[in-house]
Parts: structure tokens; sequence; C-alpha cells
């Protein structure tokens, strides 16, 4: 059974109308939003249209629905009021903030009798086709502003938070495999230990910077058994800065251990929050779940302690 969850816990500094929302590319011009959960109650009109999947991976299988379905749904103190036609910012990630329009209102059907949440939402088209070109696919949503923030515009010199595609130098990965060996050691048991000692750990390095312009890494490690080539002995992912000296900020585990990839949090994408502010998006793959977060990100925690600004996710 499908679970659709979704969190909107007010981070820290944020004022009471703000709202942030993850969002990922439907299509060429297109992007893909959930506002809110609900509990269809098996009432979606039976001759709702499927709609093609998003081009991304998280947002599971929508129907059209129509403007007086959704309004039923809408009606408590923390409804989003979204309709056709609403203007709407997508935070792109690398400074920009693209005007979005709704086109066409959705739902995804998941709820159960106890527990677990349908969605309502909607897809929003870019003004200008070429806005998602070369984007990396997953977005932060928030209402329209007319007025200008904080937020830094592509080739000013004010810095913004955003991944950066730069390769990371040999000895600073050498460094970080050391302290993530040394880590491993003090967390891992006997057994771990023994067997991942006996190989070096491959690594996934992704710098990116934080509001402030200053560079984070977030690396993901794996520690291979020697003869069992899809097996891991050990699995460790950590957030890193380089300021004074190269050290660990936090780290991120995983309770399963079906591989490098499936296991371990990947960041998606880094987005400027404005006033000094720093999001993620995560996908985050566990032995029966998964989810796409959107966090606002803070050195020294970890992802289960970030400030939780949105949350998509499906579970068995």
């Amino acid at each position: 059974m499908t679970v659709i969850a979704f969190l909107y816990i007010s981070a820290v500094g944020q004022t009471a109308r703000e709202r942030f929302w993850l969002a990922g590319r439907y299509d060429g011009n297109r992007v893909l939003v959930y506002f809110q959960g609900v509990k269809f109650k098996h009432t979606i009109p039976p001759n709702a249209r499927r709609l093609p999947d998003a081009v991304v991976d998280g947002f599971f299988d929508q129907v059209e629905l129509p403007a007086d379905y959704i309004a039923h749904f809408q009606k408590g103190p923390d409804a989003e009021h979204f309709a056709m036609g609403d203007q709407y910012d997508l935070l792109m990630g690398d400074g920009r903030a693209v005007p979005v329009t709704v086109s066409a209102l959705l739902g995804s059907e998941s709820d159960e009798d106890v527990g677990n949440d349908s969605s309502i939402g909607a897809i929003a088209t870019v003004n200008n086709r070429n806005d998602l070109l070369s984007s990396r696919g997953y977005y932060l949503l928030r209402r329209h502003q007319n007025v200008p923030d904080d937020i830094a515009k592509p080739g000013s010199d004010q810095a913004f938070a955003s991944l950066v595609d730069e390769p990371v130098r040999s000895d600073i990965q050498n460094r970080m495999a050391s302290l993530l060996t040394d880590r491993m050691k003090t967390m891992a048991d006997a057994d771990q230990r023994r067997e991942a000692e006996r190989v070096p750990p491959a690594l996934a390095v992704q710098p990116f910077r934080v509001a402030d312009g200053s560079l984070r890494y977030y690396v993901r490690a794996q520690w291979k058994s020697l003869g069992k080539k899809d097996d891991s002995s050990y699995l460790l992912a950590a957030w890193m800065t380089s300021q004074p000296a190269l050290h660990i900020l936090a780290v991120e585990t995983t309770t399963a251990n079906y591989g490098f990839e499936s296991d371990l949090p990947k960041l998606l994408n880094v987005v400027d929050l404005g006033r000094g502010r720093t999001a993620i998006i995560v996908s985050s793959k566990g032995i029966d779940s998964r989810s796409l977060d959107l966090m606002e990100y803070r050195d020294g925690l970890s992802l289960r302690h970030m400030p939780s600004l949105d949350s998509v996710g499906c579970g068995e």
C-alpha cells in the first residue's frame, strides 16, 4: 500500500505566512507539486483522468480533478487555497525565482482508514520554456512575491546557497575517506569493522554552498564486502566543512544494506530560502519506504534533526 505523507513544520525564523513546498519537473515546461495531505475516502470521481507520470521520481500516480472537488479539502485554517491561473515562484537552486502559473489541478490517492494520506496539488507551467533546461529537476515552490527578496541573483556578487558542479581535489577526498573510516570504526560492530577495514571506502562527494557562500560537503561512503559484488560491509554519510580544517559536522546512517545508491540519503538540490537560510532536497530509501524531503539545512544536525519544510513519502 502506497503512503503519501506531508510535513509542513515551520522552521525557526520563518514568518507565520511563509510556506514552502517540494516541486518536481513534470515535463518540458511544467512542474508538479502536492500542497496538502487529505482523506479522499474513495470519493474521487470515477471519470477522473489518469495523468502521465512525471519525468522525475518520487511523486507517484496522479489524476486530474475538478476545482469543485478540490475545494472540499481547502476549508481548514492551514489549507492552501490554490486554483487555476494562480501564480507561484519556483526557486531553482541557482539563485533564480521563476514565475509559474497553475495550469491543472490533481490528486494522488493512497489514503487508508488509519494513518495514511492521499494528496491534492497542481501542475504549474513556467512562463519561459527554457527556464527548466539544464535544471536539476527538483525545486522549491513558494507563494508569489511581487517585491524583490534577498535571494541573490545569478551573476551577482552576492552569495547564495546552491549545489556546486566542480570536482573535489583528490587530496581532500583522501582526507574525507580517512575521517569517515575513523568514524566508522567507532560506530560499526566488531564484524562490520573487521570486514570494512579490508578495503578503502568508495566515496560520492557533493560540494555545496550555504547562504553565506561558504563551502560544505555531503559525502557518502561505502565499504564493499570482498567477494560479494553487490554487498556492503558498511555504509555511512557525513556533512563536512573545510573551515578551519576539514571535519565532520554530522553523520547519516542506514538500517538497510541493499547498496550504495539505495540506502544512503542522496542530495538532490540546494536552494536559497532568503534571509541567510539554506534549504536542501534529499531523497531517502529504506527497506519498505522512500521519501523526498525538503529540509532547512543546519550545521551540526543530521537529517532527522533538521527543520522539515515539506515531505512526500511512500511505504509498505
